[in-house]
Formats: C-alpha cells, structure tokens, sequence
C-alpha cells in the first residue's frame, strides 16, 4: 500500500511516498526513513529506493521516503540547497511520520545513502526518535567527499559566479560553504542507538575507508558493524549488489531487535 504525501517545511512542499505493509489493521509496525543524496532523489538511481521500499514492506516494515528541497518532485532549487536546510527537512519529515496511527514511534530507523548517510547521521545524533541508523556509502567528511567528486574547475566556478552547473543542477557557493558546518563523525560520538554501515568495495565516488572512520566514531567503536558489497558501485548499480544489500540490512535489522528485545527483558 502506497500513498503520496506532501509536507510542508518552511514553506517549501516536500514530495514524500509512504509504504505500508499489508495487512497491519491497527497494529504499530517499525519505520525506516530513507535519505538520498547528493543531487538524487525518492526513487534513487535505477529505482534503488523503490525496490529498496517494496522490500522492506514485505518483510513488515513502514518506509518513508521523499525528496530534499530541490530534487525530485519537490519545491525549490537546487541553488538554494544546504546540509542546514537538509536537516530542518529530515526533522519536518519525522515530525510528519511519528503523528501516523501505524508507525511504531519507538522504533524509527533511518537509512541514508551517500551525503544522505552523512545527514543521517547528523540527525540521529540528535533526535532521540533515531533507534537505528543504516548508512549505505557514506559521506563521512561533506567538504572534502562532495568537492572531490565536483573537481577544482566547479569550485573555482562557483567562487567566481556564485553557481556550478553540475549535470543540470546549480550547486551553489552557499552549498559548499554550508558543508564545512558539519562534522557527521564528530556528531555521531553523542548517538546511543545502534549503528550498520554497508560500502560498496568498489566505490570510486566515496572512500570506503568512510564505513571504519564512522565505526571507530562511535562510543564503544566496533567494526563488526561494517559490511562491504563486493565489487559494487557506488550507487550498488545491479540487482545482486542491490539484493546483497537489501539482505544485510534486514539480516542486521533482524538481529538488531532481537538483541534489543533481550535488553528490554
């Protein structure tokens, strides 16, 4: 079951889905909240976000998943876009879904991919809401991962003009300054939930070295958290490095609320 959703942030209209799992009635079921990234969207490159929706639904859980300000089929542009404004979006967002009559408050997850990681993290660092948090190659450092991946031609453009021309989006001189703001690896010292980081092993957008320095950032580090999709790209751009992915998240999610449900005893 699927249905569109439209909330408003700062006068801007965010373009969300939400899933749920059939056959719930009244009983309160689990959500992930997915965040894409750099100049992406709900549906995710080859539809990573909807296979990943329909997925997760199946097994039970409630996904919501919707586009920044700026992407996809929201308000806004992209010149206007910031990590700051990111994260009043992520907010409004968990606002909306923790008000839904299905949604198990207690157990919210966020699941964020690429800058999305780095924005899930951030929040999660502070919002209690986050009980789990799921980073699919991640940006670990927003300055330095997302300026390598724009080059030094597109700095210097969007020093001297303000904007960059980035395969149709204007990634603005604001954006850039705005990244230095924060610090997902510093942040994530003051998170208190449990944590999975998937990279794909082949990654040539974002180390994967970013998956240790995110394990070792927390409080009681531990790289039994990480996991690597062997050969995957970036963005996991085939159906069995999507399917691998799928599978280590719901197996970790699995054991993750069987491992909480002990310590509740």
């Amino acid at each position: 079951m699927t249905e569109s959703i439209s909330i408003l942030c700062d006068n801007v209209c965010l373009s969300g889905v939400l899933h749920l799992p059939e056959g719930i009635q009244d009983k309160k079921v689990p959500l992930i909240v997915l965040l894409h990234g750099f100049v992406g969207s709900k549906v995710g490159e080859h539809r990573l976000f909807v296979k990943a929706a329909r997925k997760f639904t199946d097994k039970g859980y409630a996904v919501f998943r919707f586009d920044f300000s700026g992407c996809g089929e929201s308000d806004g542009d992209y010149a206007d876009v910031t990590v700051s404004k990111q994260l009043s979006e992520v907010q409004a967002v968990l606002d909306y879904v923790s008000t839904l009559k299905e949604v198990d408050t207690k157990n919210i997850i966020l699941i964020g991919h690429s800058l999305g990681g780095a924005v899930a993290s951030l929040t999660a660092s502070v919002d209690k809401r986050i009980r789990q948090l799921i980073l699919w190659s991640p940006v670990a450092k927003p300055y330095e991962d997302i300026t390598a991946i724009l080059g030094d031609t597109a700095l210097q453009t969007a020093k001297a003009l303000g904007v960059f021309d980035y395969n149709g989006f204007y990634v603005s001189q604001q954006f850039l300054e705005d990244l230095k703001n924060h610090y997902p690896l510093e942040a994530i010292h003051s998170y208190e939930g449990q944590l999975l980081v998937i990279h794909a092993a082949e990654d040539k957008d974002v180390s994967k070295e970013n998956a240790v320095y995110y394990s070792e950032s927390l409080k009681c580090g531990n790289t039994g958290n990480i996991r690597y999709i062997k050969d995957a790209n970036h963005t996991f751009a085939s159906y069995s490095f999507e399917e691998q992915l799928f599978e280590e998240t719901l197996v970790w999610l699995e054991k993750s609320e069987v491992k909480a449900n002990k310590i509740a005893l």
